[in-house]
Formats: structure tokens, C-alpha cells, sequence
């Protein structure tokens, strides 16, 4: 189910309500977002079902980390780890590239290798991922840059202004990174703010949405729901991971690519 550009620009703002306060009623929700009840309440549902808070009654709150949630990162932190392995899913990735397409590719480290791979390549790419400006990319990659909020901890833009960008471009393929993919959540984060710009990527991409994946993210689920899976069409990860959960995924639909580190 997808949603309107409004409608995604309230729920962000509802979540961020709900972040500061801990728990909002309903009547407080609707007068401070100036609609209706009926509205928030259906906002509050489909919030619900993506995994993002937890009704109770007259309100919602945020939901708590999963038992094996994943905390956040400093992107400097996750950079530095499993290298060898971003950079072989990312020259994997390069080969379901045709010249002159548009992109979609969020933020990340291994979205960033794969960004940095694109040197001999003539494509548009639209990404969130701030960190991008830093990698040397060919002469014939037009790099443009989504703005909005930026975060520090992720080196990423995220909000309002992100999603109000997205909404005018539709692509020929999207890129995602994660923190996590399993065959029960779907594509996972540790960053709410994130997963609105990945829903609108992948609600303006013409083509397949592509993950890409080290080994360590598949099966693990981290704190909000991004996607689930039949939103997805294919997914790279490396030779680290086992073959009976490669074999799972296939089992899905979902094209799984393997590369060799």
C-alpha cells in the first residue's frame, strides 16, 4: 500500500511527536497536526502495520527494539567493516547497470562503495547519501544529491524536503543498503527517519529494487520496517553467507546474486 506525499510528510512529523514525548492520545495528535481524528487514526494503523509504534488505547507510542535489534552506528564505524565484501557486491551490482539509466541509492557504506564503483559508467544518480560528494566518480556520472536534514550519525539527508524531492523523479532502478533483511520483517534500519525515503524510492522506481547486502545483514532484523519483501526483486550479498538462506530467499522470488570476495 503506498501512500501520498502528504500523508508521508505527516507521518514523519507524527513519529518525531511521538520521539519526543514517549506516548500522544489521539485528540492531542490531531490538534497538533491539525486534522482530523479519523485521519490520525488511520495513520496511527498504518504505522502500526509497518512496525513503526504500538497503539494502546486513545494513542500510540513508539515501538522498542526488537530482542535482536541492531543499535546505530556511526557511519565511520560501519565503513571501516567488512570492506572487501562491499566492494565485491558493489562491482556485482555494477553488471544490472545499462548506460543513460536514472538511479535511486540511499544512504550507507555499502551504497557508498557501490556509488564509488561507477567510473566508467554515464547514469544519473539520486541519492540521500551525503558521504557520496567524498568518492571520486567518473566524468559521465551526474551525481545529485537529495537535500533536507541531515544526520551526523548516518551521513545522510532525511524529511520532508527529501520526500517532496523523490516525489517529482522516477527511476529506472533503485539501490538500497540495510542494517538488516530476513524472510520475516522484510528490509530493515535503525534509523525511522530512513525508512520513509526508501518507501518513496522504491514507489517511484520503474524497474527492479535491488539490495545490496553483506552477509552479516542477511536474517537480521533491526528497529523499523523499511519494506517488506515482495517489494523487492533482487538482492547481492557475498560468499560468506550460508547457502540454505540464499536458497530461502529464492524460495521467495527474489533473484539472489552472489559475490565472490
Amino acid at each position: 500500500m503506498s501512500v501520498s506525499p502528504i500523508a508521508s510528510s505527516r507521518h514523519i512529523r507524527l513519529l518525531d511527536i511521538l520521539k519526543r514525548r514517549g506516548a500522544t492520545r489521539v485528540d492531542e495528535l490531531s490538534e497538533m497536526l491539525s486534522v482530523s481524528p479519523v485521519t490520525i487514526r488511520r495513520d496511527l494503523e498504518y504505522l502500526s502495520r509497518k512496525g513503526l509504534l504500538e497503539r494502546h488505547h486513545g494513542g500510540a507510542r513508539l515501538v522498542t527494539a526488537p530482542v535482536n535489534g541492531l543499535p546505530e552506528r556511526d557511519f565511520t564505524e560501519k565503513g571501516g567493516s567488512m570492506a572487501a565484501e562491499k566492494n565485491a557486491i558493489a562491482r556485482k551490482a555494477l553488471e544490472l547497470l545499462d548506460d543513460n539509466e536514472i538511479i535511486f541509492v540511499n544512504s550507507g557504506s555499502t551504497t557508498l562503495s557501490f556509488i564509488g564503483s561507477l567510473q566508467d559508467r554515464r547514469l544519473k544518480v539520486f541519492t540521500n547519501n551525503a558521504w557520496s560528494i567524498t568518492v571520486q566518480k567518473g566524468p559521465e556520472v551526474d551525481l545529485m544529491i537529495l537535500g533536507g536534514e541531515f544526520r551526523e550519525n548516518s551521513r545522510s539527508f532525511v524529511g520532508i524536503m527529501t520526500l517532496e524531492a523523490l516525489e517529482n523523479i522516477h527511476s529506472n532502478k533503485t539501490f538500497l543498503g540495510s542494517n538488516g533483511i530476513s524472510l520475516e520483517k522484510g528490509l530493515t534500519t535503525t534509523v525511522q527517519q530512513e525508512c520513509s525515503i526508501n518507501q518513496a524510492m522504491i514507489r517511484n522506481t520503474n524497474g527492479p529494487v535491488i539490495v545490496l547486502a553483506d552477509h552479516t545483514k542477511i536474517g537480521r532484523i533491526s528497529n523499523f520496517v523499511s519494506t517488506p519483501l515482495n517489494h523487492i526483486d533482487i538482492l547481492i550479498t557475498d560468499n560468506g553467507c550460508p547457502e540454505e538462506k540464499i536458497e530461502k530467499f529464492r524460495q521467495t522470488g527474489i533473484r539472489v546474486i552472489v559475490a565472490e570476495v
